[in-house]
């Protein structure tokens, strides 16, 4: 698909539909916390887990939707290819699936790719004399590969994304690029540190013009609590001697808090969520901005940016060499009817 490509229209049907997409347009309509920028989706939390969270992912992902939060997770992955599924329902039509894939591949290096599509639903466009055009979607796509390496407590990665964005049905459309760089370092065991800066260089290329996409950069700090650690008692192979081994506790309390700052933001917004698995696989969670935008001003712990969320991890089946974990998360969207959002996601990790 060129880069710029349309159809041949005349001036009254071309004016007619360059408003509507402009009006229709699923970057103006994908969330508030995008302040209606060009692919204004980008700027989502991605997932499940993620929008549970609040978007406080940066420190904390670690399954392969969290690719879009931090490029530099792969690395940490086990040597099996994982796969993700997210699909969040925002009303008025709109749809946001994402889907990712992501793997160790040896000696400290990692992969991943994926692939984010939004669609705002579907209307009849209509001609500056009010002519009817026909039913046209729009529609934003964009397709990723990431890469990473780690180190003993250090991993970095990049993410490069091919852009799409048009008006299906019209022959409108635009193309570009974009690039995600991110970090993230565990600490002793005792905390982990991320930082992401999305959408270098980004833009999107129209027929007769070029829009840039806004710079945002994240920072989080994560740490967990555990709440018993399990003992286990081993005897030394060369001196016969036993010895007491501390292991993680199955159940424990995750905190994360996170700063981010958008390039069309007045100000950098903070964020605190936390996550509790009471017991082994099954876990609930919960965030909110503490502090940002509202309307252009400043204000602490704005209501309406708030989201929670559950997340089962399920039985095996059978004699199958995967583990399957099902996510749901209910966040504020400011343009549904309901003021609700749902997403579920799916995690499917091979172990064989």
């Amino acid at each position: 698909m060129a880069s710029g490509w349309h159809r041949s229209l005349s001036s009254p049907v071309k004016l007619g539909c360059t408003f509507l997409l402009v009006l229709g347009s699923p970057s103006l309509l994908a969330q508030a916390l995008s302040e209606g920028t060009a692919a204004g989706y980008l700027q989502r939390p991605v997932g499940a887990r993620s929008l549970g969270l609040v978007g406080s992912y940066t420190a904390v992902a670690n399954e392969p939707m969290g690719l879009f939060a931090n490029p530099s997770i792969s690395a940490w992955f086990m040597p099996k290819p994982a796969f993700g599924l997210s699909i969040s329902l925002l009303g008025l039509g709109r749809t946001y699936t994402s889907f990712a894939y992501a793997q160790a591949i040896g000696n400290g290096f990692g992969i991943g790719a994926g692939v984010q599509s939004f669609s705002a639903g579907s209307f009849i466009a209509r001609d500056l004399n009010g002519e009817p055009l026909g039913e046209h979607t729009p529609h934003d796509l964009a397709i990723s590969l990431s890469g990473s390496f780690r180190w003993n407590f250090l991993s970095v990665g990049v993410t490069g994304k091919y852009l799409w964005s048009g008006l299906v049905g019209a022959g409108i459309s635009a193309s570009g690029a974009a690039a995600d760089i991110g970090a993230l370092f565990h600490v002793a065991d005792l905390f982990s540190f991320g930082v992401t800066a999305r959408n270098l260089g980004a833009f999107l290329q129209w027929e007769n013009h070029r829009a840039p996409l806004p710079l945002a950069i994240s920072a989080g700090v994560a740490t967990e609590v555990h709440f018993a650690p399990r003992i286990s008692r081993r005897r030394s192979p060369i001196t016969g001697e036993e010895y007491v081994v501390r292991l993680p506790s199955e159940r424990y309390l995750l905190l994360a808090l996170e700063l981010r700052y958008g390039q069309t933001t007045r100000r950098p917004s903070l964020c605190a969520a936390a996550e509790v698995i009471p017991l082994p696989g099954f876990a609930l969670r919960g965030g909110a901005i503490i502090f940002g935008d509202e309307l252009g001003r400043a204000r602490w712990f704005p209501i309406d940016r708030i989201g929670g969320g559950i997340s089962v991890q399920l039985p095996m089946i059978g004699a199958l060499p995967i583990g399957l974990q099902m996510d749901y998360a209910l966040t504020h969207e400011y343009t549904s009817p309901s003021r609700l959002a749902h997403t579920v996601g799916l995690t499917v990790q091979l172990t064989q």
